[in-house]
């Protein structure tokens, strides 16, 4: 009886020391939290976007309104933007009138993250050029992050229920294909392919935690600006860029590539029945650098962009801009990139050419708002 009440004596003094110590890093670890959680609200850490809820009833994909917001790029605050949400929850200084309010022509710009233009100051984004040019018209950029053809199609439903714009604008990236079929991007809030019902609405409602991440300063530079997400990935799986190099260069991937063209083609053919439509295709930029001429043919994104461009030629009331063509002439001229070293999208004279080439294309279209 003496020897348990000894073990248990011990015991008993083990656990104390174990709550002690568990207290001790919990302690420790709050502190941490909290220490870091203060630094990173004093440096200019990247603002959420705060996407809202996606579902019948709010189909658009879009931002909170009428915000500011600061935006890193990169991790180590070398480049930071402050930016403005406008009144329809998009990346522009630009307010937006509705259709029965609006005092001028509108010209729709759709797009992704390109039109989004995160990386530049809302006054330098091509179409925000393109809105001091033009003073007859407003442009109405409206674009978001990670949007493949399919959801433009909806973006463009969107303007034209909203806006009835007199002009779209269409900008194409390389991975604008696949990603239009759920099966491939298997990201909440976009609309997809469908065979049965042409486009399918995938719903998006943001969880607690994510709510939750928005508002702490230290966990919106893990994910947005420092992408803790890609950096596990790559070192957890150092191949992965192979492979993705690999599979776009598939027969599977051509396929499923020209379904995405075949389909979008088909709501331009229907759009441009009643309004203007330009398709701009980006440059293979890494190619112009590298010293190649042409597209490198090798490449099947470069393929499906060649396709894609070739086919809406034939189609009426639509003009194909192919940046390619005027990111080499410039670069041969000047030697300077369109994007930056740590960053992939338009820099400032990407923007800018890609507005020099849309404003040519405009003012040969003649538009005349007062003849219809």
């Amino acid at each position: 009886m003496r020897r348990l009440k000894k073990i248990m004596s011990h015991v008993m003094s083990w656990i104390k020391k174990l709550t002690k110590i568990f207290s001790y890093l919990i302690f420790l670890f709050v502190a941490v939290g909290l220490m870091l959680e203060v630094i990173f609200r004093i440096l200019p850490t990247s603002d959420s976007l705060k996407t809202k809820p996606v579902n019948n009833d709010n189909p658009i994909l879009r931002y909170a309104e009428n915000r500011e917001i600061t935006r890193q790029i990169g991790f180590n605050f070398s480049h930071v933007n402050t930016k403005k949400i406008n009144n329809y929850g998009f990346v522009t200084d630009k307010f937006f009138q509705e259709k029965s309010t609006k005092n001028k022509p509108v010209i729709a710009v759709i797009g992704d993250s390109f039109v989004e233009a995160l990386q530049v100051k809302n006054s330098d984004a091509f179409h925000a050029i393109l809105d001091d040019k033009f003073e007859n018209y407003d442009f109405y950029p409206i674009g978001i992050s990670g949007s493949p053809l399919s959801q433009y199609l909806a973006f463009a439903k969107f303007a034209y229920n909203h806006f009835e714009p007199e002009v779209y604008i269409f900008l194409i990236f390389e991975n604008d294909f696949d990603e239009s079929f759920e099966n491939v991007k298997k990201s909440p809030g976009f609309h997809y392919f469908d065979d049965t019902t042409g486009l399918k609405l995938v719903d998006y409602q943001p969880g607690i935690l994510t709510a939750l991440a928005r508002e702490s300063a230290f966990m919106r530079y893990l994910f947005l600006d420092f992408k803790i997400r890609d950096q596990l990935s790559r070192l957890f799986s150092p191949t992965s860029a192979n492979l993705e190099i690999s599979a776009q260069h598939s027969e599977a991937f051509l396929n499923i590539g020209r379904k995405a063209n075949m389909k979008f083609l088909q709501g331009i053919k229907e759009l441009s029945s009643n309004a203007q439509v330009i398709i701009l295709l980006d440059g293979d930029r890494t190619s112009i650098y590298s010293g190649l001429i042409d597209r490198d043919r090798n490449k099947d994104v470069n393929i499906l962009l060649s396709e894609l461009g070739e086919s809406a030629k034939n189609i009426a009331n639509v003009g194909v801009i192919d940046l390619h063509n005027n990111f080499r002439d410039d670069y041969l001229k000047y030697g300077k990139k369109f994007d930056y070293n740590y960053d992939y999208h338009w820099n400032e004279r990407g923007h800018s050419v890609a507005a020099q080439a849309l404003s040519k294309e405009i003012s040969r279209m003649s538009i005349s708002i007062n003849s219809r």
